[in-house]
């Protein structure tokens, strides 16, 4: 009986990846992530590359009851159309809430009913051509009932 119901459930937890577009919500158990906007540019916070970089604009909203939710700019990072992963750059975050007069938070406690957002920067070569950004955490129960969407889906930022 068991040995069936996991029979059920385990196909839908490794499927394939479900491609989401920038505004589009991902649930997370009681929590929704989303790519808010995308900004590129070869300029920021004073910092020139020769690459590009992406200005990501993330928000987790907690939609517990009571329950509250930590998360951190380590929840997303992005890869590329081969694989290669890139993870967020701090010291330009830091610069951006600086300027902008916002309090710069590595971690979050998004309290139930509320929501945060981070601004979260990534440098990418100008070959890369299909950037997406993925997320990464825990495997939470809420995920066994959406085929574990969380860790199976990829925002376009084409």
């Amino acid at each position: 009986m068991i040995l069936g119901f996991l029979t059920l459930l385990i196909p839908g937890c490794s499927g394939e990846e479900k491609v989401l577009n920038v505004g589009d919500k991902l649930q997370h158990d009681d929590f929704f992530y989303s790519v808010q906007k995308v900004m590129k540019t070869g300029d920021f916070v004073g910092k020139k590359t020769d690459g590009i970089f992406y200005v990501v604009m993330f928000k987790v909203q907690n939609e517990a009851k009571r329950t509250e939710h930590d998360w951190n700019r380590n929840v997303l990072f992005v890869v590329d159309e081969n694989g290669k992963e890139y993870e967020n750059i701090a010291d330009l975050q830091k610069e951006y809430c600086r300027i902008n007069y916002e309090e710069y938070k590595e971690s979050y406690k998004t309290a139930a009913g509320t929501s945060d957002s981070a601004v979260v920067v990534f440098e990418l070569p100008k070959s890369v051509k299909q950037p997406f950004v993925k997320y990464r955490g825990d495997f939470l129960m809420g995920d066994l009932f959406s085929g574990n969407a969380f860790k199976n889906s990829k925002v376009k930022l084409f």
